[in-house]
């Protein structure tokens, strides 16, 4: 098991490099094609819309065929895809080989998700922040090195490091034995703060509540998706920012958001899922708020690092919380939960593309923060709901006087 989990942890770190691979270097890439941003937002809506098809795909795999057989496929679409961008071939591929990657790193993020969910059950945020942090560590890295490249006038070469990569994980998965059966996990470790059980609820709320939690995480993946993908532009753009410095804002972003995840696996222990959850989207949003307002170079890397420490924890912390809520339901949830993330990466950065040349990057930036409102709207009906139940489950068991 451990060097399964090591496996995954290598494997959410491929992810993180390849899911801010295109938006590193999209002004150059748009610059090489001579393409407007809106098409920008199209590139990134078929990659995400691959990740979306991806997502039921592997679900259904997943039942099917061995867990690191399904892995290793996932590692050589991404490294096949990656490869191809490298080699810049006519625009149209370039969309072809984004919406294959789609898919692998959906596969990816299903698979290892799913497995953790159901082999970690009194552990699954911490287990889950530290997939997270190896994702952050991924998405911080790969901004780093493309500004390096870009400087250098390489920018190309961001696809090549990602995909000799993912072809090293394709030969890790196929040399990683694993077994779901076999795995003893240690219930004693269990230290999430939410340990008991939740709230019985109505058939009927159960529903409402699971589309609330799909509500959440599409709005969230709207505004991380839109993050990663124009960060630089709107450093450009916005704060009349040089091309290889405003690359860093997305470097800047995913350090806090890897601090945060380190801390998330700490801070989940004695908080539990909703408070964090209305602590992190409160400061997500002050901080979009802050950013519009103020529009002023340093102030946006300082206020881009608040957002990125308030972001950190909200996926893992929003997945486990629906797979807390709906327990023995994990391929489900956290299937729908992860295709429900695609979707909303894939629409919403579209959107902003669209956004940015329709309306200027402001009014892109007020729709953001709008997403991060819907989120905490739907986070409030599902607290207010669950505190219901769980008062009228108090309630019938009190004796009758």
């Amino acid at each position: 098991m451990k060097k399964f989990a090591l496996a995954s942890y290598a494997l959410y770190l491929l992810g993180g490099l390849v899911i801010t691979a295109v938006g590193s270097v999209l002004p150059q890439l748009l610059t090489h094609y001579h393409v407007s941003y809106t098409v920008g937002g199209q590139l990134v809506l078929l990659g995400s819309l691959g990740f979306l098809i991806g997502v039921p795909l592997s679900s259904f795999l997943l039942g099917r065929f061995r867990e690191m057989n399904l892995l290793t496929i996932a590692a050589l679409m991404i490294a096949l895809s990656q490869m191809g961008m490298l080699l810049l071939p006519p625009f149209e591929w370039i969309i072809a080989f984004n919406f294959l990657n789609g898919i692998g790193v959906a596969a990816l993020e299903v698979v290892v998700a799913t497995l953790m969910m159901e082999v970690f059950i009194g552990r699954r945020a911490i287990v889950m922040s530290y997939l997270e942090v190896s994702f952050g560590l991924g998405a911080l890295l790969m901004p780093l090195v493309a500004s390096l490249l870009i400087s250098q006038n390489s920018w190309r070469f961001s696809f090549f490091i990602t995909s000799v990569l993912a072809l090293l994980m394709v030969v890790v998965c196929k040399m990683i034995p694993f077994k779901k059966e076999t795995v003893l996990t240690s219930e004693s470790d269990s230290s999430d703060a939410n340990s008991e059980p939740a709230p019985v609820l109505a058939k009927n709320q159960r529903w409402k509540i699971l589309a609330l939690f799909s509500v959440m995480i599409f709005m969230y993946a709207g505004v991380e998706s839109s993050m990663n993908n124009f960060l630089s532009s709107i450093f450009i753009t916005y704060l009349d920012v040089i091309p290889s410095q405003a690359t860093l804002s997305i470097s800047v972003f995913w350090v806090a958001m890897l601090i945060g995840r380190v801390a998330t696996g700490w801070i989940i222990r004695i908080v539990t899922y909703e408070r964090y959850l209305f602590g992190s989207i409160g400061g997500t949003i002050v901080s979009l708020v802050l950013f519009i307002v103020l529009k002023e170079a340093v102030a946006g890397y300082i206020l881009l690092g608040f957002l990125g420490l308030a972001m950190s924890g909200i996926y893992s912390i929003t997945m486990v919380y629906a797979n807390h809520t709906f327990t023995g339901s994990a391929r489900i949830v956290t299937s729908l939960i992860t295709g429900f993330s695609g979707l909303g990466g894939a629409i919403f950065p579209a959107l902003i593309g669209f956004t940015m040349d329709a309306s200027g990057i402001t009014s892109a930036l007020w729709y953001i923060t709008a997403f991060a409102c819907l989120y905490l709207l739907a986070l409030c009906i599902i607290f207010f709901v669950q505190r219901d139940a769980k008062q009228k489950a108090n309630n019938h068991l009190q004796p009758m006087k």
